[in-house]
């Protein structure tokens, strides 16, 4: 009678163990958050309207945005956008997502839409050159298992395409 009292705890300890490590949903995969950090040989000015532009081109509209003089008088300002949605659809969805960040796991999930929101914070200085600090987070719905939105961090990929359409734009303007 013993030998089976401590069976059946042993089982019932067994599966709380698997149960607790086990998601019943969504594994989150989290990778760091990335920061891309660039220095532009321009005055502040330009690069905040070159900021505007290439988030225009890519249909990406600003939330938030601020900008002062410092005593100084150099500039710095932070801008933070909408949610950008970049793809909607079922058929390549998740391929695309993929490429941007590490997609939390859930088994049997079908993604519909990602998203990503970027956060710039610009700050000029004393050699007229102008250093743009970038993080995005990105973010999908699940319509299948979860029906939620779910975020996680870029891996740098589209950090970095931003950016080259912030230096298209740059190179546009004239100072």
């Amino acid at each position: 009678m013993i030998d089976m009292k401590k069976y059946i705890v042993l089982l019932i300890i067994g599966f709380a163990l698997i149960a607790g490590n086990t998601p019943v949903f969504a594994q989150l995969d989290q990778t760091p958050e990335f920061v891309l950090e660039v220095n532009l040989k321009k005055p502040f000015p330009t690069v905040w309207k070159a900021i505007h532009k290439a988030l225009e081109a890519m249909n990406c509209r600003v939330e938030t945005e601020k900008k002062a003089e410092s005593e100084t008088g150099l500039f710095k300002g932070n801008i933070r956008t909408e949610n950008c949605i970049f793809i909607t659809g079922e058929d390549s969805t998740l391929d695309r997502l993929e490429q941007y960040g590490v997609v939390p796991t859930i088994r049997a999930g079908r993604w519909v839409s990602g998203r990503s929101q970027m956060k710039f914070i610009i700050k000029e200085k004393d050699d007229e050159t102008t250093d743009v600090r970038l993080t995005t987070e990105i973010s999908g719905f699940e319509e299948y298992v979860t029906q939620k939105v779910h975020f996680w961090n870029s891996n740098g990929v589209l950090d970095a395409q931003v950016m080259e359409k912030i230096k298209e734009a740059l190179a546009e303007i004239k100072d």
